[in-house]
């Protein structure tokens, strides 16, 4: 093992010359020591053994992984994301710490000493700690982590470490805790006007807002701030642009974090989403009459008409009453959506150089 102290003050330098070494390396704090190891295991090598039930590593393996989260926004309490420099795999670390960024920052390698370590697949990623009330991995106190996780000299740019993918790429277990920037996004409409975080909105859940990022395609991710982080007060960017962070999971959820205000980087104009469905098999007739009896229930993509929502994300949809036996027709509610706003336009093509009536039955039901 081969240890470095890389002191950050040095006295006897020139102002000038001073200000280029700061700017130029990357090391730990000044009295914090960084470490040459030799890994024995791979990442890869972690995730095969480990399961969802928490097992001691009992061996002195030793892994190595670069940082990739920070908790110099706020946003990340308590746990440090690590991946590897290929991009394949990215982990966990708990520990019961503040400021973990001052020591290991994003881009720089660690190894990580498994040994008395538990590891084990929790919330679809690997996690690596100390046992928790017996059947979880939770927190190391600063001293066990201190112990497990060893700065190395080495630091890369963060640039080597990001994933640029889609929204619906990055949405795969096998992306957790990696670093990933989406170009090409936007919030949804739903938090434009509010703040990142909102006491008292709907979409606050555990102490964090839960809003949503959308790409061009319309595909999704939850984007989630911590009542905590530094920009938690600021209003919702209403532009569209890139945004970088790490990819987290909860449950089933994905939830994407960014670090600081820094990885919000959304300056150019919001961008129109189609959000309409059918309208591929548009007819412009003079005489017609559609029951609906031709589409299977709960459809919503009419080939011969436009479905779009504008507004709370509902479309038209064929029912049936009574079921498998009644007559079909289509329907819109906003029943269930905790009293959301919704607003969808159902377009039928009609030639009406040929046509001089135009009929149709509603039912309104509360």
């Amino acid at each position: 093992m081969k240890i470095s102290i890389k002191s950050l003050l040095f006295v006897s330098l020139s102002a000038g010359i001073l200000s280029g070494c700061v700017n130029g390396d990357h090391y730990p704090k000044a009295d914090t020591p960084c470490y040459t190891l030799t890994p024995t295991k791979t990442v890869a090598d972690i995730f095969t053994v480990a399961t969802a039930t928490p097992t001691q590593v009992t061996t002195g393996d030793i892994i190595e992984a670069y940082v990739v989260s920070s908790d110099e926004g706020g946003t990340f309490y308590k746990t440090v994301s690590l991946e590897t420099l290929d991009k394949s795999r990215g982990f966990s670390i708990p520990v019961d710490m503040y400021n973990i960024y001052t020591e290991f920052e994003p881009g720089r390698k660690v190894y990580v000493n498994l040994k008395d370590r538990y590891i084990a697949i929790s919330q679809s990623s690997l996690v690596i700690g100390d046992l928790y009330q017996g059947n979880a991995v939770g927190r190391l106190v600063p001293e066990e982590f201190r112990r497990t996780a060893k700065a190395s000299c080495d630091f890369v740019n963060e640039d080597e470490l990001v994933s640029h993918m889609t929204i619906a790429e990055a949405l795969n277990n096998n992306h957790i805790n990696k670093l990933i920037e989406f170009d090409n996004v936007q919030f949804n409409d739903a938090a434009i006007g509010s703040n990142y975080y909102e006491a008292n909105s709907s979409s606050t859940i555990g102490g964090a807002t839960n809003w949503k990022l959308t790409d061009n395609t319309g595909h999704e991710i939850i984007f989630r701030t911590s009542e905590f982080a530094k920009f938690a007060g600021k209003p919702v960017p209403n532009k569209s642009g890139k945004v970088r962070g790490v990819l987290t999971k909860y449950n089933s959820d994905f939830q994407f974090l960014a670090r600081t205000e820094r990885d919000i980087m959304l300056e150019n104009p919001r961008f129109y989403i189609s959000t309409a469905q059918g309208g591929t098999n548009i007819q412009f007739n003079g005489s017609f009459t559609e029951d609906f009896t031709s589409y299977a229930v709960n459809l919503t993509a009419f080939p011969k008409y436009v479905n779009d929502q504008t507004i709370g994300g509902r479309y038209w949809q064929l029912k049936q009453f009574p079921a498998n036996t009644g007559n079909k027709y289509i329907e819109m509610t906003s029943f269930g959506s905790g009293g959301v706003t919704a607003k969808t336009y159902f377009f039928v093509p009609v030639d009406f150089t040929a046509a001089n009536t135009f009929a149709f039955k509603t039912l309104a039901r509360f």
